[in-house]
C-alpha cells in the first residue's frame, strides 16, 4: 500500500512540475510582450492627447463650428465596440470587459462591434448583432481600424445608429488595469461616462414628467455642472494669462473639424486596443507567476508527504525483517 501511495505522489509531482514549467514559460513570453506593448501605449498616447486637444479647441472655442457628429439626438438603436483578449489564462481580464460593456445592453436595440478573438467567441454566442470584427488584437492592421471608424460614421450620418461606445482595459501598470467604456459618438468631451443601469435609464427618461428623477442623478448633474464651470474658469484664467494668440485654421476650423474627426475616431479606437493588449498581458503576466508560485507551493508538500510516505515504507519494512529474524531464533 505505500508503495502504491508513493507512486501517486511521484506521478502527482511530475504532473505539477510539468504545469509549472508552461505557466512558467507563459509569464516570460507575457513579460516579454508586456515590454513592446507598454511601450507602443505610451507612444500612441501622445499622438492621441495632442489630436484630442486640437479637437476640443476647435469644438468647443471656435463660433459657427456645425458637425452632424457633435449633436446629439433621441437614443434608439446603440453600437458597442468591445476589446477582449486573444487567449485566456489572464485572470478576470477578459470577463471585466464583457462585464463592463453588458452593463449598457438592453436598454435600448443595440449591435457589436467585437475586437479579439475571445470578444468574438463570447457576442457570437449571444443574441446580438455583430456588423463588424477584427479578429485579433495582437496582429491586427490599422486599415482594419479605418474600416470600422467609416462604417460607423456612414451609420451615425445615416441614422442607423444614435451612440457608439468603446469599452476596453485602460493600462496603469502591469499589476493594475481598468475596464473602461467612452462614448465615441456622437463626440462628447470632457464629460465621461458615469453612469449605467436604472441611473442610466433615468437621465434617458429626464424630460418625462411621470418618471421620478433620484436625489443621487440630481446631485450628480449638479457636481458635473459645477466642475465644469470651474474647468472652464481655470482655462480661461490660463489662456489669458499666458497671453495666448487666437487659432487660425484654413480654410476653415469647420472643414479642418470634418478632417480631424475620422482620424480621431480611429486613433481613439486604435489606442484603445493597444492598451487593451498592453493590459492583457501584465493580467497574464501577473496570473501565470501566480500559478508558477503556487505550482512551486504544491510541489513542496508533495515532496514533503513523498519523503514521509518514503520513510513510513522504510520503517515498515525494517519492522518486518526484524520480526521475521526473531521469528527464527
Amino acid at each position: 500500500m505505500a508503495g502504491a501511495g508513493m507512486k501517486a505522489i511521484k506521478t502527482r509531482i511530475a504532473s505539477v512540475n510539468s504545469t509549472k514549467q508552461i505557466t512558467n514559460a507563459m509569464h516570460l513570453v507575457a513579460s516579454s510582450k508586456l515590454r513592446r506593448a507598454k511601450q507602443a501605449a505610451e507612444e500612441s498616447s501622445a499622438y492621441f492627447n495632442t489630436l484630442y486637444e486640437t479637437i476640443v479647441e476647435i469644438s468647443m472655442n471656435t463660433k459657427g463650428v456645425n458637425s452632424e457628429f457633435l449633436k446629439s439626438r433621441e437614443l434608439k438603436r446603440r453600437c458597442h465596440i468591445v476589446v477582449a483578449g486573444d487567449r485566456g489564462l489572464a485572470g478576470g481580464y477578459n470577463a471585466n470587459a464583457f462585464k463592463e460593456a453588458e452593463k449598457y445592453m438592453g436598454l435600448v436595440e443595440d449591435c457589436v462591434i467585437p475586437i479579439g478573438k475571445k470578444a468574438c467567441d463570447h457576442f457570437s454566442k449571444m443574441d446580438v448583432e455583430i456588423i463588424e470584427k477584427i479578429e485579433s488584437v495582437e496582429k491586427y492592421e490599422f486599415e482594419d481600424v479605418k474600416k470600422i471608424t467609416n462604417k460607423l460614421m456612414d451609420m451615425f450620418i445615416k441614422g442607423e445608429v444614435d451612440e457608439v461606445l468603446f469599452t476596453y482595459t485602460q493600462f496603469h501598470s502591469a499589476l493594475s488595469q481598468e475596464a473602461k467604456i467612452v462614448k465615441v459618438l456622437p463626440l462628447v468631451f470632457d464629460k465621461p461616462l458615469e453612469y449605467g443601469g436604472e441611473l442610466y435609464d433615468e437621465d434617458l427618461k429626464e424630460d418625462d414628467p411621470d418618471v421620478f428623477i433620484s436625489e443621487e442623478m440630481l446631485q450628480a448633474r449638479e457636481e458635473r455642472r459645477l466642475i465644469e464651470e470651474k474647468e472652464a474658469e481655470e482655462l480661461a484664467k490660463k489662456s489669458q494669462k499666458a497671453g495666448m494668440a487666437k487659432v487660425k485654421y484654413l480654410p476653415s476650423p469647420q472643414s479642418v473639424l470634418e478632417f480631424l474627426i475620422p482620424t480621431y475616431i480611429s486613433g481613439t479606437i486604435n489606442g484603445g486596443i493597444v492598451e487593451s493588449f498592453a493590459s492583457e498581458q501584465g493580467a497574464r503576466r501577473t496570473a501565470m507567476e501566480s500559478a508558477t508560485d503556487n505550482a512551486n507551493d504544491m510541489i513542496q508538500s508533495l515532496e514533503l508527504s513523498y519523503n514521509r510516505a518514503r520513510q513510513s515504507a522504510v520503517t515498515q519494512e525494517i519492522t518486518e525483517i526484524s520480526a521475521g529474524v526473531e521469528a527464527l531464533k
